[in-house]
Order: C-alpha cells, then sequence, then structure tokens
C-alpha cells in the first residue's frame, strides 16, 4: 500500500507531542531525565592554616610559675597527702580544667597548624576565649553551670577563674605560629585575654526603664584576684585563698534587684588583678570611664570591693595616692622600702624588684598613683606634680544607711567569728589614714579610725586630711585595694559625677579550722584545698556584702 507524502509528519507530530506531555508531567513532579547529570556544587575549600608550634622551653611569667605548687603534703599540722599543685586540684574539682587545654589546641593543633593566620584573628581568638572563661565562671557561681560528679568545691567559690586565666596566658605565652608579630602586639594579646577573662569586655548596662515599668539604677562592682599566694615552688597554704570580693562580683553580675520604691537595680561586675602594671596601663580607668561618660547606660553607681581585715566592713572614706611596699601577685613591688621611699620617687625603668619577676617597663612606676593621661586630661607621668591628681580622694556613699542598716541581719555567722550581736559581722565607718606632713621627708603621721561599730561616730572627732599634706596611705591602707578605690573616687570627680562611689573592704575569708576553740574547733589540715569554716565565711561574707549593695541602691530612689 502506497502511504501518501502526509503520513510520516503525522508520526513524527504525535511523538513530538507525547515527548512534550511526558516532559511537562516530570517537571510538574519535580523531576527530570538530566537530575543524575547535574554537576556537583564545588566543595568548601579548607580554611587556610599557618604552621606553628609551642615553645614549652619559654621562660614562664611569675605567676605561671606557681601552676606546679602544691599545698604542703607531708610534716606538721599535714592529714592529707595531696602532692598534686594545687591549681590541677581546684581546676579539675570545678570542671574548669578544660579551658586550657582547648585554647592551646585553638591556637595550635596537634598537627602543627594554626587556623590563626593574622594577628587580628589572634586578638578576635584570645577575647572570644577570655570571655567564655568569665562567663563560665559567672554560670558557675550563679548556679547555671554544673559541677563534675563527685566535686566537693561549692558553685561561690571564685578561685578556679584565676588559675583557669594563669593557664590560658601560659598557653598563649607558649604559641609560637610563624606569622610575624611585634613585642606590642604580643603583649597586647595577653592584656586582651586578661581583660576579656575578667569581665571588662562583657559590661551591658540597660537603657531606659525596666518591663514594669520602673527605672532602672545602674551599678558596676569590682572584685579582685586571689592574693598572697607564696613563693613559686614553694609549698604552702597561700595558694588556697580565695577571695570574697571576686566571688560577690561573679555572684552579682548581670543580677536584678527590686528596691524600694519598685525601681530596679542591674549589677554589671568586673575583676580587677592583684599587679601595678595593670593599673598603671589604665585597665580600672578604661574598664568604667565608658560607662561615666553622658548617655543611656551611664552608671548610677560604682562601687569597688576587696579583702581587708578580720570579721569587718570596713567603709573607706578617704583613698591615699600613695603605693606601699607590698609585691603584687607578679612578684612587682612599685614602692621598695629606703629613703627613697616618698611621694615624687619613682623607679628606673629595668630595675628588677623581686627575684624571678618582671623588670619595670612602665613610666611613672614608683609610690604615687597616676592615672592615665587619656581620662585624666593631663600627663601625670612625666613630672610628678603634688596636686595633679590630688592626694587624697573621698567616698561619696551613703554611710550612715549602711552602718545603721542591720545588714547582718540574717547571715549565719561562721565558726570562730566575731563581732558585735550573733549574726554576720560587724561594718564601721572607717576614717583612719595616713599622711607625710613633708612630702619630702620620711617622717609619716597616722590618724586612726574611730573605732565605732555599726553606729555612726561623733562627727566632730573625724578630721579630714590637709590638704597640704602628701598622701602615705587611705583608710584602706597602701596596696592595690586603696588603688581601686583611688581611682574610681577620682573618675567620678574628673567627669564631675554626683554618684555613689567608694570601697568596701570585706572580711577575710581565709579562716580554715586549727584545732581550736577560737578557730571553730575543727581539724587542721593544710593539705585540705577547703573545709566548712573557710566555706562559712564566704557565704557569709558575700550575703552581707549583696545587702549593702542594696542598701547603696536604695539611696539612689532620692536621686
Amino acid at each position: 500500500m502506497l502511504q501518501s507524502r502526509s503520513e510520516p509528519k503525522r508520526v513524527h507530530l504525535h511523538a513530538h507531542l507525547t515527548a512534550l506531555a511526558a516532559a511537562v508531567l516530570l517537571a510538574a513532579c519535580g523531576g527530570s531525565d538530566d537530575d543524575d547529570e547535574a554537576p556537583a556544587p564545588a566543595p568548601t575549600p579548607p580554611a587556610p592554616t599557618v604552621a606553628c608550634s609551642v615553645d614549652t622551653a619559654v621562660a614562664l611569667a611569675y605567676e605561671e610559675q606557681r601552676l606546679q605548687t602544691p599545698l604542703p603534703f607531708s610534716g606538721a599540722n599535714v592529714v592529707g597527702t595531696d602532692a598534686t599543685p594545687l591549681a590541677d586540684r581546684i581546676l579539675k574539682d570545678t570542671g574548669f580544667d578544660t579551658f586550657a587545654p582547648a585554647f592551646a589546641t585553638k591556637l595550635c593543633a596537634a598537627d602543627g597548624t594554626t587556623p590563626v593566620t593574622t594577628y587580628a584573628q589572634a586578638v578576635d581568638l584570645v577575647k572570644a576565649e577570655g570571655l567564655a572563661l568569665w562567663k563560665a565562671a559567672v554560670d558557675r557561681v550563679q548556679g547555671r553551670r554544673a559541677s563534675p560528679a563527685g566535686s566537693v568545691l561549692p558553685n561561690s567559690d571564685d578561685r578556679m577563674l584565676y588559675w583557669a586565666r594563669v593557664q590560658m596566658t601560659k598557653a598563649l605565652r607558649q604559641w609560637k605560629p610563624s606569622f610575624a608579630m611585634t613585642a606590642a602586639e604580643i603583649d597586647d594579646l595577653q592584656w586582651q585575654l586578661e581583660r576579656a577573662s575578667r569581665g571588662q569586655y562583657d559590661i551591658n548596662l540597660p537603657e531606659g526603664n525596666a518591663p514594669s515599668g520602673k527605672k532602672y539604677r545602674r551599678m558596676i562592682i569590682s572584685g579582685f584576684d586571689t592574693f598572697t599566694l607564696g613563693v613559686p615552688g614553694t609549698p604552702n597554704t597561700g595558694l588556697r585563698n580565695g577571695n570574697p570580693s571576686g566571688a560577690t562580683a561573679l555572684e552579682m553580675d548581670g543580677k536584678q534587684v527590686t528596691l524600694a520604691d519598685g525601681s530596679v537595680m542591674h549589677v554589671e561586675s568586673y575583676i580587677l588583678p592583684v599587679s601595678y602594671d595593670p593599673f598603671n596601663k589604665g585597665m580600672q580607668e578604661d574598664t568604667l570611664a565608658p560607662y561615666f561618660q553622658p548617655g543611656p547606660k551611664r552608671v548610677d553607681a560604682s562601687i569597688t570591693m576587696s579583702q581587708g581585715s578580720a570579721n569587718v566592713f570596713n567603709l573607706e572614706q578617704w583613698n591615699g595616692r600613695f603605693h606601699g611596699s607590698s609585691a603584687g601577685n607578679d612578684g612587682i613591688v612599685y614602692c621598695p622600702p629606703g629613703a627613697t621611699r616618698l611621694p615624687a620617687y619613682v623607679l628606673p625603668i629595668g630595675t628588677i624588684t623581686t627575684a624571678g619577676a618582671a623588670p619595670i617597663t612602665l613610666a611613672g612606676s614608683g609610690c604615687n598613683i597616676n592615672p592615665p593621661q587619656r581620662w585624666l586630661g593631663y600627663d601625670a607621668t612625666t613630672a610628678w606634680m603634688k596636686d595633679y591628681p590630688p592626694q587624697f580622694t573621698t567616698a561619696s556613699m551613703p554611710i550612715p544607711a549602711m552602718v545603721t542598716g542591720r545588714t547582718q541581719a540574717g547571715v549565719a555567722r561562721p565558726p570562730g567569728a566575731t563581732s558585735e550581736g550573733t549574726e554576720g559581722f560587724n561594718v564601721t565607718w572607717h576614717t583612719n589614714y595616713a599622711y607625710f606632713p613633708d612630702c619630702n621627708d620620711v617622717a609619716t603621721v597616722s590618724v586612726p579610725s574611730n573605732g565605732v561599730m555599726n553606729l555612726m561616730p561623733d562627727l566632730s572627732t573625724v578630721v579630714a586630711p590637709n590638704l597640704a599634706t602628701c598622701s602615705r596611705s587611705g583608710g584602706g591602707g597602701d596596696y592595690l585595694s586603696n588603688e581601686s578605690a583611688y581611682r574610681n573616687t577620682l573618675l567620678r570627680d574628673t567627669f564631675g559625677l554626683d554618684i555613689p562611689a567608694g570601697h568596701i573592704h570585706v572580711p577575710v575569708m581565709t579562716n580554715f579550722f586549727r584545732g581550736t576553740p577560737d578557730t571553730g574547733g575543727g581539724v587542721r589540715d593544710d593539705n585540705a584545698m577547703t573545709d566548712a569554716r573557710f566555706e562559712a565565711y564566704r557565704t557569709a561574707i558575700v550575703a552581707q556584702g549583696k545587702a549593702l549593695l542594696t542598701v547603696i541602691g536604695n539611696s539612689l530612689i532620692y536621686k
């Protein structure tokens, strides 16, 4: 049969329509005959890395040399025999033994490479890791971070933050990346780690009103590291010291307290080092001054805290510009004893003040405090000036309310503690100080405190320092407690603020059982990193310290 010439065209058209329908159906179902042939996405290129190493032979800082020091583990007054370094014992018990190893791995992995390829990336890493340590310490103290099974140290312990930080500064010191950094950049990495791990970059004061519609009252407080830790390498009980001011700062960071008028006191905290150089570099001013300036987050109260006397809260009235002869945790002394120990004396650069400690490297390291020009407004370092800054500063706290406010109520007194009544500790307005009548003569005069506990003294007996003299010490002494108080209150005056600012010296907490009635009885064990008396002191001090801060907060409702 002959086909017409049009037949093949009809067959071809039918086949084409069939194929088109199938394609439409596949598309509607989300499929395609070509799916298996689609090109795979390009793999993500690996992050660039550079070579690195760990220099275990590098000279360690003075504080880092204590990392391998144990408590006494033999001889008299020892029950336990644990020769493990005290830092390792505390960090393992609290679960903070992972921070330094994890940090070291991020700096330099086991294969000798690091994703940190520039100084700027290194800054970002050390700040992030320091902040993570700070937040973990706050979380543990405030009950949001679990402790390892079998832990004996309570959440309130402050010591893990100090020892974990020192392990991390050691890891950073030993890090040797293949890219070049200047000596100043290497020092800055340590500085950034210190500041971040002390909460100094974590301050975040609220603006405006609380969700309730009531006003926020913004408070910043500071505490200190543990100190008096002994000679590196020599077993000693000073290693187990804690600092209840640091514990209070960790407990209060981010806390909100409803005040008598319904307004909300929001507290932000930071920790200061027990070493002179960081103060000389302006660490405290750099932390506080942004919140002393005009703006919606300007602080309403700035309170410094530290550990002071036995069984009493001292509210320091006058703060002196003078440095004493005690060494910092880093071994450095700014005003060594001797005939040159006068207000204008400055140590020569390169001076070694303690065997094994770093030399003096900063201008203005001497017997007087010299805040940084960037906040003070003038250069106090190049040439000493008697009254710039002033020899004494004063507190502006609500002293009568704090002294008489019964902040002891409900605070269980620790074993062996002594104070009036049966609860908590005495509170006193501390009005003592010492001065040089002649700023060029080492002879000094001491003015005692009023000695009145839990009441205000006769004001006629309280005499302010003579402005013609030079300070030898404030009510809080001549160590870094006094320095933190001086710098805080001077900054208040520099910015012309009318706010509560001053220093609370909390009782000493380093009280362990010593087997005698006056020390709570118990069994003395110099190998123990804690005991019930030590913990009772911290608990009581923190509780009464919080009550005193609340009194300051309530004074703000009248402003």
